[in-house]
């Protein structure tokens, strides 16, 4: 009875780290084999034009103690707080399908039904415009570097990178996790996330960005939470298209 019960505990654990830290992703939203090369420490990020509209793809890593997956899709964005999305992923047949409109958020897997639920996990952050969100950024991180130039596709671009505490990042999604237990926001706050992305040297827009979050293994009570690594690529293209749009689903 107790050993049924303390590997519930255990599972439920990790279906909330999964589900909260996959959220936190969406928020940061809803991006490549990387040279070695020295990186230069620099002040601040460069200036970024705010897209109105892009096309985007996806390509996620989860690592979770000995459970690994893969994650792909493609979607569309409406800056500053639209997004559609496919998701596919190697653990399921089925497609998920996400559809952001400001702080509400409608969820499908395969062909069942539309599921809306009304939660923003960052906050105010994401009905910023991009600059405003790389301003907010800038000014928590604990280190941002230039990696200098590399292409995304035939595009040029500069590659920056920005390290941000488990401490840090909790202030950027302060409002939408107000009610997050304190144990859990102990344990957000061990979080290390490291950001990249590259600048277009031309046009100054996002071409590109990958994310990747760590956890080191850590104890809750009794229970061992195990490491946690997600790794998300996102490479926008069609930036300004006119025809792009996102609205809540039929």
């Amino acid at each position: 009875m107790y050993a049924d019960t303390l590997l519930g505990t255990r599972w439920t654990h990790r279906r909330v780290w999964f589900g909260l830290v996959w959220s936190i992703l969406i928020g940061l939203l809803i991006a490549v084999a990387l040279p070695a090369r020295a990186a230069e420490q620099v002040d601040a990020l460069p200036f970024v034009n705010n897209f109105a509209t892009a096309r985007f793809k996806l390509l996620s890593t989860f690592e979770f103690g000995d459970q690994k997956a893969v994650a792909y899709g493609a979607g569309e964005a409406v800056l500053p707080d639209r997004s559609s999305a496919w998701i596919g992923s190697d653990a399921s047949p089925e497609l998920s399908y996400v559809i952001q409109i400001g702080t509400t958020v409608y969820q499908r897997t395969g062909n069942g039904k539309w599921e809306r639920t009304n939660n923003s996990p960052m906050g105010d952050l994401q009905a910023q415009p991009l600059s405003a969100q790389f301003n907010e950024l800038q000014k928590r991180a604990n280190a941002i570097l230039n990696y200098g130039n590399e292409n995304v596709g035939n595009v040029p671009t500069t590659r920056y990178q920005v390290w941000l505490r488990g401490d840090r990042l909790l202030g950027l999604a302060d409002n939408g996790l107000a009610n997050v237990p304190v144990e859990t926001r102990d344990l957000l706050s061990k979080i290390v996330v490291k950001y990249d992305f590259w600048i277009g040297t031309q046009d100054s827009f996002l071409h590109q960005q990958n994310i990747v979050v760590t956890l080191p293994e850590t104890t809750e009570g009794d229970v061992t939470v195990p490491a946690l690594s997600i790794s998300t690529l996102s490479t926008f293209y069609d930036i300004n298209d006119p025809n792009i749009s996102v609205n809540p689903p039929i």
